[in-house]
């Protein structure tokens, strides 16, 4: 569990604390009410009753108005803790999670270098051997992505976009492995799945526009690696 949910857990527990704590205060003020109206309205004509009659309303009253003190405290505190948790978990809503994060950088790598492969494979750039397995590698981790699904805290839309993306990479890594074997100086084969890869980044895209995803600072990463 992440810290984020913890802190919606805990805010979510003393909202209901504070709002218990409420209730009871507001019992309080019931009964100490009740208490005023069945003393005597008038005071007592003698001087002793008269006395304590006076320290009880006093008394009363203190206590109606601690109470009441109580529960505009409590009910401060328990609507910051629900404002606090509904804030949090709308924040969680709307942002990736650590391992979804985690998942579309690695994607967003694994979609350039085997866009890059490709190119090189069709072209010859490298013998055939290390083109086929630097190929069979990235698609197989594509066709990894099978077994991933959006966290489901997320949005639907975001989980959407997710889930469709995610579905495109599996579909892209699978079907290169299958013919893993046949890209080298293919340019054509080499070429229909160059159109895949563009199809499946504009699923990408869609994902990253969602949770704002800083693209460039991916790039300046990628750019730096390379040097």
């Amino acid at each position: 569990m992440t810290i984020l949910a913890w802190i919606i857990m805990g805010a979510v527990a003393g909202a209901i604390i504070f709002l218990l704590l409420t209730l009871y205060f507001l019992a309080q003020i019931f009964f100490q009410s009740q208490k005023l109206k069945r003393l005597p309205k008038r005071p007592p004509k003698n001087k002793k009753k008269r006395r304590r009659w006076t320290a009880a309303i006093a008394r009363l009253k203190q206590r109606r108005k601690r109470a009441l003190l109580f529960v505009i405290v409590l009910l401060i505190s328990a609507v910051a803790c629900g404002g606090g948790a509904g804030y949090a978990s709308y924040y969680q809503s709307i942002n990736l999670s650590s391992d979804d994060s985690a998942l579309i950088v690695r994607s967003y790598y694994l979609l350039r270098d085997f866009k890059a492969e490709l190119t090189k494979a069709a072209q010859q750039e490298e013998t055939e051997v290390a083109s086929q397995q630097n190929i069979r590698y990235l698609a197989t981790t594509l066709a990894a992505y099978s077994t991933k699904k959006a966290s489901t805290v997320n949005t639907p839309e975001g989980q959407s976009a997710l889930n469709r993306y995610y579905a495109s990479l599996s579909e892209l890594g699978v079907n290169a492995t299958l013919v893993s074997g046949n890209f080298y100086g293919n340019g054509e084969l080499a070429e229909e799945f160059l159109a895949d890869i563009e199809k499946t980044i504009t699923y990408e895209t869609t994902a990253f526009e969602y949770y704002k995803v800083n693209q460039s600072e991916l790039e300046e990463e990628g750019a730096s690696e390379d040097e």
